[in-house]
């Protein structure tokens, strides 16, 4: 990413949201909220493609007024997310995401959680 102009932060995360590397300078209660925020939006554009008999999500972007968040899936159950200033080219972020999850992502996989059964159960 360091290539794209504007980017303010990116969090790799897994698919239930929790972060597994974020940028330097990131305080950890923020790369928390952006990674639970981004496997919500996630979530929601994948079950919008699936009701609606769309496919599966390539990427989710969200327009605010200061900031684009792009959420692109990169390893098997991971994601990487990126908030950058609304100056930077959108085009040219997507490819570089893009770029990046093929030719790193398969060292981005984050192993699926179980649930945990107390010895009571």
């Amino acid at each position: 990413m360091a290539r794209t102009d504007h980017v303010r932060q990116a969090v790799l995360l897994t698919a239930d949201g929790l972060p597994l590397s974020a940028s330097d300078g990131m305080r950890a209660r923020d790369i928390e909220h952006l990674a639970a925020v981004c496997s919500g939006f996630h979530s929601l554009a994948r079950s919008a493609g699936e009701r609606f008999a769309a496919g599966d999500v390539r990427q989710t972007m969200v327009m605010l007024d200061d900031a684009y968040l792009f959420i692109t899936p990169a390893g098997d159950g991971s994601r990487l997310a990126v908030l950058s200033e609304v100056q930077t080219d959108v085009g040219q972020l997507a490819h570089e995401m893009a770029l990046l999850v093929r030719r790193v992502g398969r060292h981005m996989d984050a192993a699926v959680r179980s649930a945990v059964h107390s010895a009571g159960s």
